[in-house]
């Protein structure tokens, strides 16, 4: 029976009706027409195309016709610092960069295979034999119980890491 009521209440007010409240939301704005007319129109000149991308500055040219040669000047590099040279080796010994890698240890399969294990400063865990690339920096020069000697490939310089617990 109350739905009766709602039904007869629904129809009796047409306000209330989808169909009446979609005619009273405005329409939406025309769709701008484009003018295809323009498309054929005489077009003004531009000055595009027309500037030399290799000379600074506006694109006019001197009026005497003749193009100026622009001197340019280019710094010399700063030569780079003297190291110390070491005695012993007669190599410079330059500061190497800290090593980020740790020694966790070592694993040996049955046929005599060793691979190293080494953990980043981002603890990403590294493996790998001997002579193979790791961190695509250090090659790994041979694997000991208690250390591992690594070859920096850039500079060839060799550090021992030694096995550390913790």
């Amino acid at each position: 029976m109350g739905a009766l009521a709602l039904l007869a209440l629904r129809l009796n007010n047409p306000a209330g009706t989808p169909a009446a409240r979609a005619r009273a939301e405005p329409l939406p704005p025309p769709v701008p027409r484009i003018d295809l007319a323009r498309l054929s129109a005489e077009r003004p000149d531009s000055a595009a195309g027309e500037r030399d991308l290799f000379r600074f500055g506006s694109a006019s040219r001197p009026e005497d016709g003749e193009d100026e040669i622009p001197i340019v000047t280019v710094p010399l590099p700063t030569p780079p610092p003297i190291l110390p040279v070491d005695g012993a080796s007669g190599l410079a010994s330059a500061g190497l960069p800290p090593l980020n890698l740790k020694y966790l240890g070592s694993v040996e399969n049955r046929a005599g295979v060793k691979v190293a294990v080494l953990l980043t400063d981002r603890r990403e865990v590294l493996t790998g034999q001997a002579g193979e690339t790791v961190a695509n920096r250090y090659r790994i020069a041979r694997i000991g119980l208690e250390s591992v000697d690594l070859e920096d490939v850039g500079s060839g310089q060799s550090r021992r890491i030694p096995l550390r617990g913790n």
